[in-house]
């Protein structure tokens, strides 16, 4: 069906509607919508939805991707949110924009013999870090949820300084934001790799790698859990170690 209205507009004045700025130029001029083609009309719609708030706005939701130089440097989120790579600002970001992408991330790049997720992940360092410390180890890996997992190996051979350089704004900003300590204190990285120990044991093919360097791993056997349910896990250890803490970063109105 579509192919039927994209033969003959492709020689008439309708193909400037295969771009979305095409698209909005017709439309402020007072083309009828019914005058678009349907794939174009469906190209409109998408882009216009992108914009709740109006570019007038100080602070929007959205950056208006039409507008911007490089639109790339620029992450839209599963809320319909939008981060800035080169200036982050999480300000008006609440903590589900976080929960959900973790969630839905598999460590060890998929390599493990049942799914599970770096909000699960989260959640067992902050249960293995001291109780002073459980939020900053809930919050630790905050940062891949708009960076993705990294595996150690990539880290080393691409080279940790220069991958901490990079996402040091993000998590920066981030911390302002939540509230949680940056850089991370040592007791926070020890029940980070406690973690790491317990997953290597419980979720990885057998192996023969050296790890002797790693903690030891907790005592108690890992349950993986679905993307829903560790999203559910992540917010409700985060309600629980935020009721007795002070309130984070208000959002901007």
């Amino acid at each position: 069906m579509i192919c039927r209205f994209l033969a003959p507009i492709g020689h008439s004045p309708l193909a400037s509607f295969f771009t979305l700025a095409g698209i909005r130029r017709e439309y402020e001029k007072g083309t009828p919508a019914t005058a678009l083609a349907p794939v174009r009309l469906l190209l409109y719609h998408q882009a216009m939805a992108r914009r709740p708030l109006p570019r007038s706005c100080p602070d929007p939701d959205q950056f208006d991707l039409l507008d911007l130089p490089e639109p790339t440097a620029v992450l839209l989120t599963y809320s319909g949110r939008t981060v800035n790579l080169e200036r982050p600002d999480f300000s008006r970001f609440e903590i589900e924009d976080i929960a959900r992408p973790l969630a839905y991330q598999c460590r060890f790049v998929g390599n493990t013999r049942a799914f599970y997720s770096v909000a699960q992940h989260c959640v067992l360092a902050s249960e293995l870090a001291p109780a002073a410390f459980a939020f900053d180890a809930l919050m630790h890996d905050s940062e891949e949820a708009f960076t993705g997992d990294w595996p150690t190996p990539w880290k080393i051979r691409i080279g940790r300084a220069a991958i901490r350089d990079a996402i040091a704004p993000l998590k920066d900003a981030l911390a302002e934001r939540f509230g949680f300590r940056c850089p991370e204190p040592e007791v926070v990285k020890i029940a980070d790799r406690r973690a790491l120990a317990t997953e290597l044991r419980d979720l990885c093919a057998p192996h023969r790698l050296n790890w002797r360097d790693l903690p030891a791993p907790a005592e108690t056997t890992i349950v993986p859990l679905g993307p829903d349910q560790a999203m559910a896990q992540f917010l409700e250890r985060y309600q629980a170690l935020t009721a007795t803490r002070p309130p984070p970063l208000h959002r901007r109105r």
